[in-house]
């Protein structure tokens, strides 16, 4: 047994089902190794940065392990917009890739693929791992899946040089290493503190996904407003959403829209918030008494300084705030109804809350379509709404639903994409045909990198530039990739396309042609 079938196999014991990736020589032994284990499903796709991104919407959408294979070198150094999404979002990911000769050292070895990547990577990683020996790899992987895994989570490189992936591995052991179980924090004097609240606020972030019943059971006991960030969209499915909608790149407009709740709230409970540019403004939120929950104590006070930050498990420690308010009571600000916000003449966000199913899983890049849909898209399954909300990377949502797809069985998912975002990613159509993924595209084309211009015209009157696209012919795309396609421009149409393209099971481009 070589230590890279020793490699393959404790990943299948770790539950690993689903690899994303793209071979190259150094991982020669790790993809011979996958065909022993058909357990195992890889998926092949067109670039790296993919591959990574395929593995954070399978890690997002699914709450496990996701897993991407990037040949040393270039194929890491293609997969670190990826992973730093990763990085910044919390997503657990890891990313295993081979590595040149022991006898090597640096850019200057001589060996094809030369590098320095693991210095490059634990700029935006959690942790980097090397297997120097065949018998580092077993307790290496399992120290990098477990790291990957478990308080904030976050994205590792385990990295193994091809001559130890070829050499004689050692016995793999039958038993996992243990996992230490999240407790919570005593939660008597932040209690003490919300009993004194009367219009209360909970603001959920990404770190509050998996305490969805528990953040239930509170918001009704404290008949609180919930509130959602950028990442915590699908945590309450009645959450209202900060005014994304509003959003430009520098995101200057925003403080008038930030919601009056804020103002006339005596106290805010934020769960796994980071309290990020986007969320509140460039930091124009006025805040109210703030108690802070987050499983990374260097988060706690990071913008806003709270009466008490409590460290730990959101789920555990919302667990136990609940079982302190066991009686509904009624809700106390009703948000007026928001106004109509169109794109293209086109209400997008009723049309799709009128025709998404309800547990649709929705993929959204860096684009004008989706901070509307952000603030007016309803959703109500778990886990339902992926967005690069940390790096805000464009091309992120059609590899990242590809990956969703996999994780997701019968879901439907879909990825909301711009023009220009789009073309970043667009070879992965040949992934999702290949693969049998049928996702849904819904492209919303206005020839301009739309927000670009908005922050350009805001700053330098009257001056734009490099913000016009000479798009190609996407539906001859389409065609070519197998895709069904349909081009549609009101909102009728938009409603019979993706309707018939959930009934079609097939993928699917569906082509918004936005007009002025």
């Amino acid at each position: 047994m070589t230590a890279a079938f020793g490699l393959v196999h404790r990943l299948a014991q770790h539950g690993v089902r689903h690899v994303f990736g793209y071979p190259g020589g150094q991982l020669t032994p790790i993809y011979d190794s996958l065909i022993d284990y058909p357990e195992i499903r890889h998926f092949l796709t067109r670039h790296e940065q993919a591959a990574a991104f395929m593995a954070d919407g399978y890690a997002r959408a699914s709450g496990r392990l996701g897993v991407c294979l990037a040949v040393c070198g270039p194929g890491v150094y293609n997969a670190a917009t990826a992973l730093a999404t990763s990085h910044t979002d919390s997503i657990p990911v890891l990313c295993v890739s081979g590595q040149v000769s022991t006898k090597a050292a640096g850019l200057r070895s001589g060996y094809y693929h030369e590098n320095e990547q693991a210095a490059a990577c634990r700029h935006f990683t959690k942790a980097v791992y090397r297997a120097e020996r065949a018998d580092q790899v077993i307790p290496l992987l399992d120290s990098a899946i477990q790291t990957a895994t478990t308080g904030r989570s976050g994205p590792v490189l385990f990295e193994v040089p091809v001559d130890v992936l070829r050499s004689p591995g050692e016995t793999v052991p039958d038993h996992l290493p243990s996992v230490e179980v999240p407790i919570a924090p005593d939660v008597t004097q932040a209690v003490a503190r919300i009993r004194c609240w009367s219009r209360p606020i909970i603001l959920v972030g990404g770190g509050a996904i998996g305490a969805e019943d528990q953040v239930a059971a509170l918001a009704s006991g404290l008949g609180a407003v919930v509130y959602h960030t950028a990442n915590g969209k699908s945590v309450y499915p009645d959450a209202e959403g900060m005014p994304w909608d509003r959003v430009t790149s520098d995101l200057s407009d925003m403080g008038p829209y930030l919601s009056v709740a804020f103002d006339q709230a005596d106290g805010v409970l934020a769960v796994g918030c980071r309290f990020t540019q986007l969320a509140t403004g460039s930091w124009r939120l006025a805040m109210p008494e703030l108690i802070q929950i987050d499983i990374d104590q260097t988060e706690i006070g990071r913008h806003y300084q709270p009466v008490i930050g409590l460290v730990g498990d959101a789920a555990k420690t919302i667990a136990a705030m609940a079982s302190y308010f066991p009686k509904p009571r009624p809700i106390w600000y009703s948000s007026s109804k928001p106004s109509e916000w169109l794109l293209g003449g086109m209400d997008i966000s009723t049309v799709l809350n009128d025709t998404l199913p309800a547990d649709a899983i929705v993929a959204a890049d860096v684009t004008r379509s989706a901070y509307i849909l952000m603030s007016r898209l309803r959703l109500r399954g778990r886990r339902s709404w992926l967005h690069p909300a940390g790096s805000v990377a464009m091309g992120y949502a059609l590899p990242a639903a590809l990956g969703a797809k996999t994780a997701s069985g019968q879901r439907p998912v879909v990825a909301v994409v711009g023009d220009g975002g789009f073309q970043m990613s667009a070879l992965e159509m040949a992934t999702a045909v290949q693969e049998k993924l049928p996702i849904i595209i819904i492209l919303f084309n206005d020839s301009c990198l739309t927000l670009i211009k908005a922050t350009q015209e805001r700053h330098y009157p009257g001056r734009t530039t490099a913000v016009k696209l000479n798009n190609p012919d996407f539906g001859r795309m389409a065609g070519a990739f197998g895709f069904e396609y349909s081009e549609v421009d009101t909102e009728e149409k938009i409603r019979r396309a993706v309707t018939n393209a959930l009934a079609s099971g097939r993928p699917a481009l569906i082509e918004v042609t936005l007009r002025e």
